[in-house]
């Protein structure tokens, strides 16, 4: 038989737990300006992509993890949540398998310094050294959303066993989602014991990415601890439904997420003096947006607006498509052509012929065939014409680029015939951005 003493024990702890229960708790986590924290942050990848190979259906497996690890300095703040930050890359590493093919990214050193921003529900990542590469930039900008972090917390005082709806702009941010559709996303407060809050969001979000319908369901772990009022730890799951878009094949994967988060003095990296490049405001000039391509055996290299997506990657050939508001306006394939001798290239009516010939296409009508002034030697010849392909009426304007040194580059742009005004002088723009880089 339990002594007295030992029953009484017991009672009295059962009532502090029951009281502990029904105590409302303010779970906030107050970000300032200048608050610097270190990110650890593991991702992990499995699903697959659906094609068409042959006429047929077909699944492509892929798999794919990160680690990063960097210092993240609060700079701008919107409604108590950071929105424009810097920060310094420790470690910034992924691997993607897909179809038996490995590509790892990574960041280069003058790089590992970055500027992650949400303005007007626009999310910018840059490095204020300059252009990123586009794998550097995927690593750097793709990874969870710390901006939006603190945002999973309860705007209201909540006692065990509540639960909230995660904001808009949250879920919209958390999900990476372009444009969001539906928000079904809930927090719930679990457990407040040992110092810590721990907390679940569950549910589901639709929104558009990249011009494509995604289908989202989560189930996320949040730990807080109630003495410095911070978010500690998370594990954020998320299975993704999409569908085919303009730029991407339609696809189902599995995305963990573990992040782990803590309070640091300001590093050298992030002090006032360090960042005094960076761009005040929300406008960083053009240059420092802009993204660098180069083709798969380095004969020439492209610095690109963002609205320009690479789809397509060969030995031969790199494949854009630019969006605008997730609508395809154009596409544009870029050719390496044969090298000619120092101050020659093809002529024009070499050039005609050349694109009289190209595989699939039916041309009707030339609208246009002249030369295009350009600078520093260069050669650049224009052809618009009117056609089809594949069945599909189709505006093409195509270009022979040339180089002193006898480079030579094809650049064929395609699109619908509503659609010519909205690429403007676009196509002009990109072809000035291309680079023949000296052979090494």
């Amino acid at each position: 038989m339990f002594p007295r003493s030992f029953l009484a024990a017991i009672q009295t702890v059962g009532a502090l737990a029951t009281i502990a229960l029904a105590q409302t708790q303010t779970i906030q986590d107050n970000v300032k300006r200048g608050d610097t924290n270190f990110f650890d942050i593991t991702l992990t990848v499995k699903g697959e992509l659906r094609v068409q190979k042959d006429g047929k259906n077909a699944s492509i497996p892929l798999a794919a993890n990160a680690r990063l690890q960097f210092s993240e300095r609060v700079l701008e703040l919107h409604q108590s949540l950071p929105n424009k930050v810097a920060r310094h890359y420790e470690l910034a590493k992924s691997r993607l398998a897909i179809d038996g093919q490995i590509i790892e990214k990574s960041l280069r050193d003058d790089r590992k310094i970055t500027i992650a921003q949400r303005h007007n529900e626009q999310f910018l990542c840059y490095s204020p050294a300059g252009p990123m590469l586009r794998e550097e930039l995927e690593v750097a900008s793709e990874h969870f959303d710390t901006l939006a972090l603190t945002g999973l917390l309860p705007e209201q005082a909540v006692k065990v066993g509540d639960t909230w709806k995660i904001p808009n702009p949250v879920a919209q941010s958390l999900c990476q989602f372009e444009g969001l559709l539906t928000n079904e996303l809930t927090g719930k407060l679990d457990e407040v014991k040992d110092g810590f809050a721990d907390m679940t969001i569950r549910g589901k979000a639709q929104g558009i990415e990249l011009g494509a319908m995604c289908k989202l369901e989560v189930t996320a772990k949040v730990r807080y601890e109630l003495l410095p009022k911070r978010i500690v730890s998370l594990e954020w799951t998320q299975k993704d439904e999409r569908d085919q878009g303009p730029v991407s094949p339609a696809s189902s994967f599995e995305t963990t997420t573990v992040l782990q988060r803590r309070a640091i003095a300001q590093p050298k990296e992030l002090t006032d003096a360090a960042l005094e490049s960076v761009p005040k405001g929300f406008e960083p000039p053009l240059a420092l947006t802009l993204v660098y391509q180069s083709d798969a055996k380095q004969r020439f290299d492209v610095a690109l607006t963002r609205e320009w997506r690479m789809v397509a990657q060969t030995e031969n050939h790199l494949v854009f498509r630019l969006l605008e508001r997730g609508d395809l306006v154009a596409q544009v394939a870029l050719t390496a052509w044969t090298k000619a001798e120092a101050g020659k290239h093809l002529s024009a009516d070499e050039f005609k012929q050349v694109i009289a010939e190209t595989p699939g296409w039916q041309l009707e009508e030339i609208l246009e065939a002249a030369e295009v002034p350009v600078e520093n030697g260069r050669w650049l010849y224009r052809i618009v014409a009117r056609g089809a392909m594949e069945d599909v009426k189709v505006v093409q304007n195509f270009y022979l680029l040339a180089a002193p040194s006898g480079e030579q580059l094809v650049a064929t742009f395609t699109m619908k015939p509503n659609q010519v005004a909205k690429l403007g002088i676009r196509d002009l723009t990109l072809l000035g951005a291309i680079g023949f880089p000296p052979k090494k």
